[in-house]
């Protein structure tokens, strides 16, 4: 049986582009899923599929890897902070805040962590945490994790708000309770109904998985979703899409922070201690991992997996040579045997790029960027592709910021 009828009712529950994960990933997980459901062909696992949403949602399950960790991104929250006392002028407290999609949690406890960390006290702000999956909603609300949600140099926050015990790195109760979570989709017409807006939106690295047309439907329920003058914060790879819709970019570097609305001049930024009086804690407090500058590469060597360089070599040698189909191939192998790296989705897209498939080209330079957020050549040369596409203003806001990848991050 084709899987042209898996992709399309992914497309239709979810909004899952195919292309984005590419079709030997389907392949695995439809398989799967086959077999754990004691089934022996695929029709029977279709009829299924039709009957079953619980085993649309396993399905949905295998297809997604989650991949995040505690302040992904930390120019995100560094700038939601900072930006706080301009929010609370127009906002109503308590402060209403979404992430979505959550995940397995750390990314709403890690916006929960660094709003008590400047002293905002607990009843003035709620975080709803969106997620599709109700297997990483589970995770989400036990809260105890393992090693690889903690990464790079800043850690002081886990010795604040964890406990070690059996199970990992428990989160506290003062966190906790200022999460809620949520099992939903994006798409669903009575997600959020009747909910007043939100003031803090998070949406990172969702609208790489969408075609176009999803992207905008999406980007459009986002903006209803968010209060006048609210905060849209997205992944390194979507930024240039925000650029055709009523949204302006916020000045900040690697925040990829937007405000609904028209632009305005930003009024000189107030320090977040100065609106909050914090309480003195039981013990010294660390300072807050969230308002602490980050080193100047933007991710460490720990973020992705080792890449086998002999591998990639071959790769651009099949290139050079203008074997262009067998290049990509390997390259799908090479993510595929090793997980996703920068590098490997770099390469890929300049092999797309010089077979003239620019769509795919542009996904994959997005995909080096969602790893990679400094990636320059990723930058450039999806500037370059939005440029022919008439996207001027997402070109020039790339180009922005692979020159000041490039100034921050000298050779």
């Amino acid at each position: 049986m084709p899987l042209e009828k898996f992709e399309a009712m992914l497309k239709r529950t979810m909004g899952l582009d195919v292309q984005s994960i590419g079709r030997p990933m389907l392949e695995r997980a439809v398989h799967e899923r086959r077999d754990k459901s004691g089934l022996d062909d695929l029709d029977a696992y279709w009829l299924l599929l039709q009957m079953s949403e619980q085993e649309q949602l396993h399905l949905i399950e295998s297809v997604i890897v989650p991949e995040t960790w505690f302040f992904r991104n930390r120019e995100a929250f560094n700038e939601m902070v900072q930006l706080l006392p301009q929010r609370l002028v127009s906002a109503s407290l308590p402060l209403r805040i979404l992430s979505l999609p959550c995940s397995t949690g750390e990314e709403p406890y890690s916006i929960a962590m660094a709003l008590l960390d400047i002293g905002m006290p607990p009843q003035h702000f709620r975080i709803d945490a969106i997620d599709i999956s109700p297997q990483s909603l589970a995770i989400a609300r036990q809260a105890a994790y393992g090693k690889n949600s903690f990464r790079g140099d800043f850690l002081a926050f886990r010795d604040h708000y964890f406990a070690l015990n059996e199970q990992g790195y428990a989160l506290s109760e003062t966190v906790r309770q200022q999460v809620c979570f949520i099992q939903g989709n994006l798409f669903a017409p009575g997600l959020l109904y009747g909910e007043a807006p939100y003031d803090i939106i998070f949406c990172r690295n969702l609208l790489i998985y969408f075609d176009r047309a999803t992207q905008h439907q999406a980007v459009t329920i986002l903006t209803q979703r968010l209060a006048p003058e609210g905060l849209l914060f997205v992944g390194p790879a979507e930024s240039a899409l925000m650029m055709q819709h009523a949204l302006t970019p916020i000045k900040a570097p690697m925040a990829f922070a937007f405000r609904q609305g028209a632009p305005r001049q930003d009024a000189a930024k107030p320090a977040p201690a100065a609106v909050f009086a914090p309480q003195p804690p039981a013990r010294p407090a660390p300072r807050s991992a969230a308002i602490r500058t980050a080193p100047s590469k933007a991710r460490s060597a720990a973020d992705s997996p080792p890449l086998p360089q002999a591998t990639l070599a071959q790769v651009q040698l099949l290139a050079d040579q203008g074997k262009l189909d067998e290049a990509a191939s390997l390259c799908e192998q090479l993510i595929q045997r090793h997980g996703a790296s920068a590098a490997a989705y770099y390469l890929m897209g300049l092999i797309h790029d010089a077979g003239d498939r620019k769509q795919a080209a542009a996904d994959c330079y997005r995909k080096a960027l969602y790893l990679e957020p400094a990636h320059a050549g990723a930058m450039t040369h999806l500037a370059a592709l939005l440029q022919t596409q008439g996207d001027a203003a997402g070109a020039r806001l790339l180009q922005q910021r692979a020159r000041r990848s490039a100034e921050n991050n000298p050779p």
